[in-house]
């Protein structure tokens, strides 16, 4: 039993490190992506940081960012989005759907406010 734990903590060991590293345009695709779909801004403070760290392709980045920003501004998602008590901070300025998108936040905004007093 013990041999063939050692062998499939082996083996998986092994298959992690042949993984083929990403290239600077997948990286900062993913991390563009990422951003987006989390509502951070364009530029933003740990983007500074990862600049450092990879060559910047901020062409891939910035195609990153924006299907990253149409998922997160996605108006089907935006009442969801309010009822977890994620703020609407404007991260949506500028979108096709803005003002349902808000109202949605909104909407979700105020069942995640009256969600505490039903706790009582």
């Amino acid at each position: 039993m013990k041999k063939v734990l050692l062998v499939s903590v082996l083996v998986l060991t092994l298959q992690a490190c042949s993984s083929n590293p990403k290239t600077a345009e997948e990286y900062w695709y993913g991390q563009g992506e990422r951003f987006g779909a989390n509502g951070y801004s364009y530029d933003n403070g740990i983007l500074e940081t990862l600049k450092e760290s990879v060559a910047f392709d901020e062409q891939s980045y910035k195609n990153g960012y924006k299907a990253g920003k149409a998922e997160y501004c996605d108006p089907f998602k935006a009442f969801e989005r309010g009822r977890q008590g994620i703020r609407y901070d404007g991260q949506c300025s500028g979108q096709p759907q803005e003002i349902m998108i808000k109202a949605e936040w909104q909407r979700g905004w105020e069942a995640f406010i009256g969600s505490d007093f039903y706790k009582l």
